[in-house]
Parts: structure tokens; C-alpha cells; sequence
């Protein structure tokens, strides 16, 4: 919360009304909010019974729901400002080498964050990683190039762990990273996240993330979001490859880094680059 200047942003989309406004199919379990000092106290319903268990693996149709109730809110909010947002260059800042640097004495997560930060240096192409390591000491550079694509509402931590599952809703939980951006930067954190976890490829994923967006779908903003997504969570597929448990997890590993990753970001990087 500190790291991206929020004061309550969750509650405060309760507040405002912004989530009382998302679109039906879409459920954010929150009941009631209210001011604790200089905090605040969120009260949520229940919905452990719709968990996904981390092993449990996603129909390509069960995750195309995902991407539908995803749709509708960004459609809902399409255009416009809404106060007290995560900013993008906070965004892309969050789990950089420089803030892993500050904070690995008194966080864990920061500690493996450095290191997946080092390993991503070892493993993935100079051509790619001089780039990434460049949005990552000015994250500015990328976010004004994705603030000049249509905006909407995202969700900014989208990732199987802060969604459930029901039969006809979609619970999503974990508002505190809300940002106005393009689509494709929710889409790009959550294929790197959780991509994983669904029984399709990623090719086949983009091609559904494409079509649930039709008309609105804007290439150049998915091209600069899969960027992103390396920016976000280039340590966490590094750490993949150097720390899978047997030889043959490690292969995977390197090819979803090196094979899909790395080649669709270079080719990104082919229309617009930092250095």
C-alpha cells in the first residue's frame, strides 16, 4: 500500500460507489467499509466455497468466463477518470530491482524478488532484458505510452489467487491495485501469473482475449502491455526456469520464458522501445 501511495483505495471504490457499479456478472464480496483511524475496515461476505485450489486446472472455457465478466467492467468504465487509481508508474514500479533493494531487509517477497531479478539477468537475452531493466529504472516510459491507449478500470492484480469461481458469477477480490489503463495490462499480468493454470496455450489464450474484446480490441496496447507484463513479472518466470524441481519442469519453464515471452516481447519491442 505504501509502494503505490494507497490510503484505502479499496474502500474508497466502495465508498465512491465505483463498485457498486460493476457490472452484474462480476461479484466483489464487499459489504461494507468504514474509517479506522487513519485506516479502514472492510467487511466482506464469505466466498471460500468458489476457491480455486492451486492445483486445480482451468477449462479453456471456464477461464474464457473470466475474460467475459473482465469485458464487461472494462466496457462499463470505458473512458472514464476515476479518482485515486494505482498509477501505472506506480504499477510497473511496485516490483522492481530498486524497490526489492529498499525493502529486502523487512519483506521476504522482496527478498526472492531481487533474486528472480538477477537470475532474469542470466537467463533471458541482452536485447530484451537492457530493455525490460530500463522501463524498470524509469516505469514512467512505459506507462505514458499505455496512458495514451483508450483507458478503463482494470483490476491490477488479476491472477487466479484473488478470483473465484461460481456458475454464474465471477468474484473478484483484492481491489487494492486499481488502475485506469488499457485492458491488455490486466490480460498480460494475468497470462504471466496464471497461464500456467489454464488448459490452454498462450497463443490460445491471446486469441480469447482478442475476441471477447472485439471491436474495442487495440493491438498496439496488447503489444506494450505484454512488455509490461515481462516489466511486472520477468523475476517471477525466471525464477520458473533456475528454481523447477526436476530437469523436465525446468524445460517447460524455459520454454514458456524463452519461446513465448521473450520472442513476443522482442517483437513488441519492434514498434516501440526505451533505448
Amino acid at each position: 500500500m505504501k509502494l503505490t501511495h494507497d490510503t484505502g483505495r479499496a474502500a474508497q471504490l466502495w465508498v465512491s460507489g465505483v463498485l457498486g457499479r460493476l457490472p452484474p456478472v462480476i461479484d466483489h464480496a464487499i459489504l461494507a467499509a468504514e474509517p479506522d483511524g487513519d485506516g479502514w475496515i472492510i467487511v466482506m461476505r464469505e466466498v471460500s466455497d468458489a476457491l480455486l485450489p492451486r492445483s486445480r486446472v482451468l477449462s479453456r472455457a471456464e477461464n474464457y468466463q473470466i475474460f467475459k465478466a473482465a469485458a464487461a467492467m472494462y466496457e462499463t468504465f470505458r473512458g472514464e477518470h476515476i479518482e485515486g487509481l494505482c498509477t501505472l508508474t506506480d504499477h510497473y514500479a511496485l516490483l522492481s530491482p530498486a524497490t526489492a533493494n529498499r525493502q529486502r531487509s523487512s519483506s521476504p517477497l522482496m527478498q526472492f524478488v531481487g533474486r528472480g531479478w538477477e537470475q532474469f539477468a542470466d537467463v533471458v537475452p541482452d536485447d530484451v532484458a537492457a530493455p525490460v531493466f530500463a522501463i524498470l529504472d524509469r516505469p514512467g516510459l512505459l506507462a505514458r505510452q499505455l496512458e495514451g491507449c483508450e483507458t478503463t478500470l482494470i483490476h491490477g492484480d488479476l491472477w487466479l489467487a484473488n478470483l473465484r469461481l461460481t456458475s454464474d458469477r465471477v468474484v473478484m477480490l483484492d481491489w487494492g491495485l486499481a488502475a485506469a489503463a488499457p485492458p491488455a495490462v490486466d490480460f498480460a499480468a494475468y497470462l504471466a501469473q496464471s497461464g500456467s493454470r489454464i488448459a490452454a496455450t498462450q497463443e490460445q489464450l491471446l486469441d480469447d482475449f482478442r475476441t471477447v474484446r472485439g471491436e474495442r480490441h487495440d493491438e498496439r496496447a496488447l503489444r506494450l502491455a505484454l512488455i509490461g507484463g515481462l516489466v511486472e513479472m520477468g523475476w517471477l518466470k525466471a525464477t520458473e526456469v533456475e528454481d523447477a524441481p526436476n530437469e523436465a519442469g525446468r524445460a517447460q519453464a524455459a520454454a514458456d520464458l524463452d519461446d513465448w515471452w521473450v520472442r513476443h516481447v522482442r517483437e513488441a519491442l519492434e514498434t516501440w522501445s526505451p533505448v
